[in-house]
């Protein structure tokens, strides 16, 4: 090979190497800009989960977060856009406490069509959480819906529902059925449900005949329950605790 020859198979494998290298330098320079990134997230995210719960939702907190995001050393154009949370500037504590009052409202609901039902078919469980929402609105008994659940626990004979005494709560609740009474407690909760027992606030399984039950009204008879209801015009007869307690 003549000098000419070396000259130019070398020239053409330093053009070759600086040709490689621009394709290569952006990609390797953007994986390094998105390693950082990620860091600078991760760093984030770690800071908000160690804030206390109290002061998470302060005006000055959100205004903090909103600078974050509007970083120019972020890349990505949806982290820079702080309308994405101005909207969180207008949540009150008050807001938040309701929201969480929902949530423990539905959980007790659940439980007790879970505990109470799980065997029956939907209608049964429907009507045991229909039962539960009626005392609810009831002067009665206490005016939440876990109040109502959870009414008499602390003691070991005045629970108004079984479960709530007897040790079943040891049994963590799972599967199908946990995920159906979830379901039938967001429907009777929100009204998506039908009415179906005639206003009941009471109901015993069918092998059991409850000396209270004479003075109450039955309503209906569902699955392997009976429901009943106040008589009209009769004040009910209030025990130590309460009306009579359902048996599961």
């Amino acid at each position: 090979m003549s000098r000419i020859q070396q000259i130019i198979v070398g020239w053409g494998i330093v053009i070759g190497a600086i040709g490689i290298a621009s394709l290569a330098f952006p990609s390797i320079s953007e994986k390094a800009a998105d390693q950082r990134e990620h860091a600078y997230w991760q760093e984030r995210a770690e800071a908000f989960q160690a804030v206390d719960d109290n002061d998470a939702y302060t005006s000055s907190f959100l205004q903090n977060l909103a600078e974050l995001h509007t970083d120019p050393a972020l890349r990505n154009s949806g982290m820079r856009d702080s309308r994405a949370l101005s909207d969180l500037e207008t949540i009150s504590r008050k807001d938040i406490l309701v929201a969480k009052h929902k949530s423990r409202e539905h959980q007790c609901l659940s439980e007790a069509i879970y505990y109470e039902a799980r065997s029956e078919r939907i209608s049964g469980q429907t009507a045991v959480a229909e039962v539960i929402l009626n005392r609810v609105k009831s002067k009665h008994y206490p005016n939440s819906v876990c109040g109502v659940v959870y009414q008499g626990a602390e003691r070991r004979t005045g629970c108004q529902f079984t479960f709530t005494c007897d040790g079943s709560t040891a049994l963590t609740p799972k599967g199908l059925h946990w995920e159906r009474s979830q379901d039938i407690a967001s429907l009777a909760i929100t009204g998506g449900n039908r009415k179906i027992t005639q206003r009941a606030t009471h109901y015993h399984t069918l092998s059991v005949d409850p000396h209270w039950s004479s003075s109450l009204q039955e309503t209906k008879v569902i699955g392997s329950h009976k429901f009943y209801r106040f008589k009209w015009r009769e004040r009910p007869v209030v025990s130590n605790v309460s009306i009579a307690p359902p048996s599961p």
